[in-house]
């Protein structure tokens, strides 16, 4: 008996460990600069540096400024604002887990600018020039948004906002339907993204070490409570996007091997208000407009419509 128990502590701080790497691993801050080939070669974007330094010269281009709002728990939070001419309104563009704007966005900077779209590029906190420690995935980064909604509509007014979010951004823009939104706040698109911290976290673990999640989750979600102040479990889309009533498009790779196509039809179940969904077949993790663009573009053209009432 004192052996089993013995055994049994021993089982019990090995998980404790495991969990405790677990989360730093997952959570913890790794910045990256993306201007740097080399460095931007290290990660599965390297393919895509092209497109990142022509967002790059696009920025420039356009005198994206930098501005600055705080969030609730203190920290300074950074984005790039690109104004319009004569502008319909805002497309606020959400980047990914430990990603940046020019990596999923670049494409999209004329898309939605040429239409007459002012553009807001928040950096989620914790990665780049926003401050923070940890990853929160989604969960205090939809809460950020709720700041640049607020600093939007006192800087440069009421205008109507869209959000887009790829990936982690796109689970902030879904947790953000679940809030009390302001009336501007017209429209969502999420691309690819997850149900909750704890699905996606267990899933990446379980197909790196072939061991169940169960086995040390329990620990990750006692370090991201006591060291990041959040739950794996706070935000659900599924939950969130019950209370939607905002016109939504939903966007997700067929062949996505990272976060699985599957939570994206789940949350599209769930989801309330005006809906479509838009399933890629043969893309993978963050490709679909690459894919298939003019059908992207198209269904962008709709959900612009339904937002804003017009003929764009």
């Amino acid at each position: 008996m004192f052996i089993a128990l013995i055994l049994l502590a021993v089982i019990a701080v090995i998980a404790f460990a495991v969990g405790g790497y677990l989360f730093y691993a997952a959570c913890g801050r790794k910045d990256i600069d993306w201007l740097n080939e080399a460095e931007a070669n290290k990660t599965p974007y390297g393919k895509f540096y092209k497109g990142i330094k022509m967002g790059h010269e696009w920025l420039l281009d356009h005198n994206a400024r930098d501005v600055y709002t705080e969030s609730s728990d203190g920290l300074r939070l950074h984005a790039l604002w690109v104004p319009a001419e004569n502008p319909k309104g805002t497309v606020v563009l959400v980047h990914g887990y430990r990603s940046c704007v020019l990596t999923d966005f670049s494409v999209a900077f004329p898309l939605y600018h040429e239409k007459g779209f002012n553009l807001l590029l928040p950096t989620q906190r914790s990665h780049g020039k926003s401050e923070g420690k940890y990853i929160t995935f989604g969960v205090k980064e939809s809460d950020d948004m709720l700041r640049w909604i607020a600093f939007h509509n006192e800087y440069f007014g009421c205008q109507s906002m869209i959000f887009s979010g790829m990936s982690m951004g796109a689970s902030t823009v879904m947790y953000l339907a679940g809030e009390d939104l302001p009336d501007n706040v017209k429209g969502l698109i999420a691309d690819c993204g997850f149900t909750t911290p704890k699905e996606i976290i267990s899933r990446v673990f379980r197909n790196v070490t072939h061991i169940p999640a169960w086995t040390v989750i329990w620990a990750t979600e006692l370090f991201a409570r006591a060291l990041a102040h959040f739950s794996l479990e706070q935000k659900d889309t599924v939950k969130t996007l019950a209370k939607n009533t905002r016109p939504i498009l939903l966007v997700h790779g067929v062949d996505d091997d990272f976060v699985p196509c599957d939570m994206t039809r789940r949350s599209h179940e769930a989801c309330g208000g005006d809906k479509r969904l838009l399933l890629v077949e043969g893309a993978g993790h963050g490709v679909s407009f690459l894919r298939a663009k003019v059908m992207y573009a198209d269904h962008v053209d709709d959900l612009l419509k339904r937002c804003l009432e017009e003929s764009l």
